[in-house]
């Protein structure tokens, strides 16, 4: 009888621990950058590179799915191609777990994000524009951007200052 009560515990077991096992398994480690670092994320991430955040260089981002859309701005004239990550699959992937995210510029300017929209719209981490890289002087490397041509609810002054460009650090917060 013990060995029946033993054998069915085991089975509970892996039946209850068998889908985590899946699921840590299926994380893979984050490489490590090669070129120069174009953005770290720190805060409540599970996945890093280096101690307490994950650093990633171009390659590393423009290794991930890639995603574009065109989109008019109020800083820029005109509608032009963006290309990038989508801010959603970068947490994923580091395992973020938080609800909102502090955004970091090159020049110390820095905006809290609420990450409700983020799940909703396809809100990116630009790196090109027209086909090509950004460059610090064109609001690069990195530009979050909203597709506001594709969802004018979001061409509002709420979510303006979330769009921050030369975007260099992440921040999550619980």
């Amino acid at each position: 009888m013990w060995s029946v009560q033993k054998g069915l515990r085991l089975l509970l077991m892996s039946i209850l621990i068998g889908p985590l096992a899946a699921v840590t398994s299926q994380a893979a480690p984050l490489d490590q950058p090669n070129g120069d670092v174009l953005l770290t994320v720190t805060g409540a991430i599970e996945h890093t590179n280096a101690p307490g955040q994950a650093r990633f260089d171009r390659a590393m981002l423009e290794a991930m799915p890639q995603h574009s859309f065109d989109t008019t701005t109020p800083w820029t004239e005109g509608k032009h191609q963006y290309q990038g990550v989508l801010l959603k699959e970068l947490l994923q992937q580091l395992g973020a777990k938080g609800s909102k995210v502090v955004a970091h510029a090159l020049n110390d300017y820095h905006s809290v994000i609420d990450l409700e929209p983020i799940r909703d719209y396809p809100v990116m981490i630009a790196i090109r524009a027209d086909g090509r890289p950004m460059r610090v002087r064109d609001k690069g490397p990195l530009w979050i951007l909203y597709p506001m041509s594709d969802y004018p609810e979001l061409d509002h002054q709420r979510h303006h200052p979330a769009m921050v460009w030369q975007l260099n650090r992440l921040e999550v917060q619980p």
